[in-house]
């Protein structure tokens, strides 16, 4: 099994893996294509085809991430239909990241899916296991709001604005806050 597989399985792994070479040669991958979708003087109609190399996918019709976008690996991170996505967020995507159809991210939010260990000594070698999160369709998330490893939001939630995402949300459910729970508790 690959580095890489054992990340996506949730299994531990740490810089001190023989085979760590391989997250690395996909971490310089996405922050060199990042950079580029970044860049100021890379041509709007240029970009499109920078995000489909990094995210290894097509992008439909009325898909949009708005710059400066960050993260990861790129190709875990699986897009619906028509998702918006506003500038500055961070995608941690070591495990996968599934969003769903017509899914409006607004700027600064943060989905991650790798942790660290809590024992001094493994964090010390970078320790992490990565859990996999998903998003469904319709579903909103509101400025700065952090979504965190191993979460299913349902669809047609609503994630207000700063909200810490620590466990699954409801379908239709609207949550708020730090940590995030259902509005009105």
């Amino acid at each position: 099994m690959t580095f890489m597989d054992r990340v996506r399985a949730g299994m531990p792994t740490s810089e001190d893996d023989p085979d760590v070479g391989e997250l690395l040669e996909v971490l310089a991958r996405a922050r060199r294509l990042c950079d580029r979708f970044n860049d100021p003087a890379t041509p709007v109609d240029e970009r499109r085809a920078v995000l489909e190399e990094l995210l290894g996918q097509e992008l439909g019709e009325g898909a949009e991430i708005n710059p400066p976008f960050r993260c990861d690996v790129g190709t875990n991170i699986h897009l619906g239909r028509h998702p918006r996505i506003n500038y500055d967020c961070v995608f941690l995507d070591t495990a996968d990241i599934w969003i769903g159809d017509y899914v409006m991210i607004a700027p600064r939010v943060c989905i991650v899916t790798p942790n660290h260990t809590f024992s001094p000594e493994d964090r010390r070698k970078v320790a992490t296991v990565a859990k996999q999160i998903r998003i469904g369709n319709d579903v909103w998330i509101g400025t700065g709001a952090i979504i965190l490893p191993g979460v299913t939001i349902g669809d047609g939630a609503i994630i207000g604005a700063g909200a810490v995402v620590t466990k699954d949300v409801p379908a239709g459910e609207t949550w708020v806050g730090n940590p995030a729970h259902r509005m009105g508790e």
